[in-house]
C-alpha cells in the first residue's frame, strides 16, 4: 500500500519547495484547503484526525519528507505554515505524512 500512495503523490502531486531545518528542497505533495468561507457548509470533526479549525489547509506527502511543525511550504506563490506533521500507520505500517498548515502571513485566513 505504501508504495501505491508513493507513486500517487509522485505522479499527482504538486511541486513544493520546503523550507525545513534550514535546507530548501523541491518535494510533492498534495495541498488542499480543507474548509470554505460557507463555514456552515463544512463538516469540521474528522473521524480519525479530530476537529480542524477554519482556514487550515491539509497535506499528504511521502514518508521520506523532512516535514515537521513551523516549517515553511512554498506553493504557487503562496507561504504555508506547518503547524502539525504525523506519520499515518495502518496495520503496523507507515503509510505516509498527513498534517495542517495555515497561509503564513495573514491572521484571519478569511479576511479578503
Amino acid at each position: 500500500m505504501k508504495e501505491l500512495i508513493d507513486r500517487l503523490i509522485r505522479e499527482y502531486g504538486n511541486d513544493v519547495m520546503l523550507a525545513s531545518n534550514g535546507a530548501v528542497t523541491v518535494r510533492k505533495m498534495f495541498l488542499q484547503l480543507v474548509t470554505s468561507k460557507s463555514w456552515q457548509n463544512m463538516e469540521r470533526m474528522f473521524p480519525t484526525g479530530g476537529e480542524v479549525p477554519r482556514g487550515q489547509f491539509l497535506f499528504i506527502a511521502t514518508l521520506d519528507t523532512p516535514i515537521e511543525g513551523s516549517d515553511t511550504i512554498l506553493m504557487d506563490d503562496r507561504v504555508f505554515i506547518v503547524r502539525r506533521a504525523d506519520r499515518v500507520v495502518f496495520h503496523n505500517e507507515r503509510l505516509f505524512i498527513w498534517g495542517l498548515a495555515v497561509e503564513g502571513g495573514r491572521t484571519d485566513p478569511w479576511v479578503t
